[in-house]
C-alpha cells in the first residue's frame, strides 16, 4: 500500500475531509512552507495536551500530509 492509499484509507475510515484553500495556497513552495509551519504548531499543541493526559486523534497530521501533497479541496 502506498502512502497516498494509506492516507485515503485513514480519511475514509474516520470520515475526515480536507479543508478548503484557494489556488494560491496550493502552489508547491507555499504549501510546503504552510505544512512545515503547521507541523511546528501541531507538535506544540500535542505536547501541551499530552501533558494533560489526552491522546491526539491524528487528524492534524493527516491534514498536514494532505497540505504538503496538494490534496486540499478548492473553493468553487
Amino acid at each position: 500500500m502506498t502512502d497516498f492509499e494509506a492516507w485515503q484509507a485513514d480519511g475514509a475510515a474516520y470520515g475526515w475531509i480536507m479543508p478548503r484553500s484557494n489556488w494560491l495556497m496550493q502552489w508547491p513552495i507555499i504549501r510546503h512552507f504552510r505544512a512545515f509551519c503547521l507541523a511546528v504548531k501541531v507538535r506544540k499543541h500535542e505536547e501541551f495536551y499530552r501533558a494533560l493526559g489526552t491522546i491526539p486523534t491524528g487528524y492534524d497530521k493527516w491534514v498536514i500530509w494532505g497540505i504538503a501533497h496538494g490534496k486540499e479541496r478548492r473553493y468553487d
